[in-house]
């Protein structure tokens, strides 16, 4: 069940397009499902399609809710940092209030995060999951914290390779707190799985590999996979997500990131082994 949902932080209006999975009224218990906040890439300057309801719709065979995230992108002269990260705070306190009628389970709550929307994932897991930085960015309480989170071929340090040049960097976030997502992690910081190729022409795999060696560091624990070839922007990297009559999309062993995703959110114990 597809549902549009307007919020707003301090004016600022935010899109939501949550995919309930409906509730099966053949059983005599509750049955409370994890849910996932899908973050798209789109280079802060548009919500891309192929990794919004794709990835949805494969949550949704998993027995996950989900919700789409549209957050702030650079427009109107305004930057994206710190508007995302409280649009994203502002979602985690609304989802509290659907935990009930939608059977969420709050304890399973999970962050994926694709390019730039990967960016916005590494960056709460640093900033928000820290109650000093927390407290310079979100003046509330977050009621419902991430358990884990997944980033597909993520921004991390937006100076190593994307943005270009340091006045798009600038322009993104006036703020060098938001650059540089391995510096601000800390110990309080979720498992993550990270993925990407390392041919990525646009994001260089250095970004992953930055976040990957502090979570090391830090002893939290991670599952990172790297794949030998293709570009930026697989998404699942099937047809379901490859432009008609394209193939430039299409990966089959990235493909694989899916599957070995889910073995890892089993042993997580985010959803059933089995």
């Amino acid at each position: 069940m597809l549902e549009k949902e307007t919020l707003e932080y301090q004016g600022n209006k935010f899109g939501l397009d949550a995919y309930w999975l409906d509730i099966i009224k053949d059983y005599d218990k509750e049955v409370k499902h994890p849910l996932a906040i899908i973050i798209p890439g789109g280079a802060f300057k548009f919500h891309t399609d192929r990794e919004s309801q794709p990835i949805a719709m494969k949550f949704a065979a998993a027995g996950i809710h989900s919700l789409v995230f549209h957050y702030q992108l650079l427009e109107d002269n305004k930057s994206v940092y710190p508007l995302a990260l409280q649009e994203l705070a502002t979602t985690l306190n609304w989802v509290q209030t659907q935990a009930q009628s939608k059977q969420i389970d709050l304890d399973k709550i999970l962050l994926i995060g694709f390019s730039a929307g990967g960016q916005i994932v590494a960056n709460f897991n640093s900033l928000m999951t820290n109650a000093k930085t927390k407290q310079q960015i979100f003046d509330h309480e977050i009621s419902v914290m991430p358990a884990a989170n997944i980033m597909g071929y993520s921004v991390v340090d937006m100076t190593l390779g994307w943005p270009k040049e340091i006045s798009d960097v600038e322009k993104i976030s006036p703020d060098k707190l938001f650059w540089k997502a391995q510096d601000t992690l800390t110990a309080n910081g979720k498992p993550c799985f990270i993925w990407q190729t390392v041919t990525d022409g646009t994001v260089p795999v250095t970004n992953s590999l930055a976040y990957a060696n502090k979570l090391e560091e830090l002893n939290i624990p991670f599952e990172m996979h790297l794949f030998s070839s293709g570009p930026h922007g697989l998404s699942l990297a099937t047809y379901q997500t490859q432009a008609p009559g394209g193939t430039d999309k299409l990966n089959r062993q990235a493909s694989k990131w899916w599957g070995l995703c889910l073995n890892w959110l089993a042993q997580i114990g985010i959803i059933p082994e089995n």
